[in-house]
């Protein structure tokens, strides 16, 4: 055992998906604590009933601001990691602008077309003010979620976290706190969250600018070029974003506003047990995308396995935890909330499956397989949005959550056995050596 620790140390690649993942875990835990006291505030004084309707509204604001994105998140991160020595500036101010305008196309087609999903998709004209607020977040999301990308290609991982969510989070959690002091309307939450967002898009964009002031610009990156790259990974990201938030969608459809706001605060319970992943995911992503580049097997094997045990035993910790403590967990956010005792069960198995398989979509995307992990999530949204529309209307919120688990399940095994037999990847949970 002392001989293993030794040799995570000596070896510079795995102390630091050790050591920085570390540190991005505690900044995330300390950005997810934010936003779980955010959706307390807003369960203990509105109730489940405007925690649903909130949680409706993000579904509009993940969903379009991932389109105006086209996948330049993702791509900044190889890109940047590739052409480190020769980055250009000017490029990715010119896709920071783009993503931008188009954000805001996307957005303002929402509001117009508004009374499409709020009378007669949902038929609940109380969404109506919070998609509005939504809807003006948007541009502002997409550029959050760029200039986060590039701190990741930059190894700045604790930017990168800070954006990634907890920051918006944080940052609405301290107007919101100060907002209900003096707003007594329903949608204060939502307006808060606004504020949040704005003020997080003004920090990235002066510390990228800050750090790529250090930059002499190339202007031998055409947009279009990257944009081609880019976009096998905006439909993966897009199919991703969809397949996490069909559930709450059709949940829409069929049940009432307390049902969606029980099931979201289960649902965000249970992605606890999925945030070592992400923490892991943020340094090895353009790590394995220079091993890979550079052909070293032994290399991006030793990271990837490494990282998969790492985020094993820290999910089943977690899970345990959860799980034991479930229905405490559940009424610190009031009585009415208990109801989703069952339905957290059910999607911490679903998180303990997607454990055992790795970093897949990472791997696959970093290894140039954009267009295999593509069809692979678009595969499992099928499968969710068939689940969801059959299981939801007879079992509600627990059909949901199951519709979740089987269709995330299936494209990380998928995911996982391609790597196995076609890159001779073990991207999985070796139980038996």
């Amino acid at each position: 055992m002392i001989n293993k620790i030794k040799n995570i140390f000596s070896d510079k690649d795995l102390e630091e998906i050790l050591t920085k993942g570390f540190y991005f875990l505690l900044f995330r835990i300390g950005g997810l604590f934010a936003g779980y006291l955010f959706m307390y505030l807003i369960a203990k004084n509105y109730g489940a009933s405007v925690n649903g309707l909130v949680a409706l509204s993000f579904t509009f604001l993940l969903c379009i601001s991932i389109l105006g994105r086209l996948g330049i998140d993702i791509n900044i991160v190889r890109y940047y990691t590739l052409k480190k020595t020769s980055f250009d500036k000017s490029l990715f101010y010119k896709l920071l602008l783009l993503s931008f305008s188009l954000s805001t196309f996307l957005a303002l087609c929402l509001y117009l077309f508004r009374d499409l999903f709020i009378y007669r998709i949902f038929n609940k004209p109380q969404l109506e003010p919070y998609l509005f607020w939504v809807v003006i977040s948007i541009p502002f999301w997409s550029i959050i979620l760029i200039c986060g990308g590039l701190f990741r290609g930059q190894k700045k991982n604790i930017w990168y976290a800070f954006l990634e969510n907890p920051g918006r989070f944080i940052l609405s959690l301290l107007v919101f706190s100060i907002l209900i002091i003096f707003l007594e309307d329903k949608t204060t939450p939502i307006i808060s969250h606004f504020i949040g967002v704005f003020t997080l898009a003004i920090i990235a964009v002066v510390k990228v600018k800050k750090s790529l002031n250090t930059h002499k610009s190339t202007y031998g990156g055409k947009v279009l070029d990257f944009i081609k790259e880019s976009y096998p990974m905006m439909i993966s990201g897009t199919i991703l974003v969809f397949l996490g938030w069909a559930d709450t969608f059709i949940l829409g459809i069929y049940e009432s506003d307390k049902e969606i706001g029980v099931y979201t605060i289960a649902l965000k319970i249970a992605a606890l047990t999925s945030f070592s992943l992400h923490a892991l995911n943020s340094i090895l992503a353009p790590k394995i995308a220079k091993s890979y580049q550079k052909g070293d097997v032994n290399g991006y094997q030793k990271m990837i396995q490494f990282s998969t045990k790492l985020n094993f035993f820290i999910t089943l910790i977690i899970i345990i935890v959860i799980v034991y403590f479930r229905k405490f967990i559940l009424g610190v956010f009031g009585n009415e909330f208990l109801s989703g005792d069952t339905v957290l069960l059910v999607l911490c198995i679903g998180q303990f499956i997607n454990s055992l398989s790795g970093s897949v979509g990472i791997i696959l995307q970093m290894t140039g397989r954009q267009k295999v992990y593509q069809n692979i999530v678009l595969i499992a949204l099928m499968l969710n949005i068939v689940l969801n529309f059959i299981l939801t209307p007879r079992y509600g919120t627990m059909g949901a959550a199951l519709a979740t688990v089987f269709s995330i399940s299936f494209w990380n095994i998928t995911g996982a056995i391609y790597l196995k037999r076609k890159l001779k990847i073990i991207s999985y949970f070796k139980i038996i050596k």
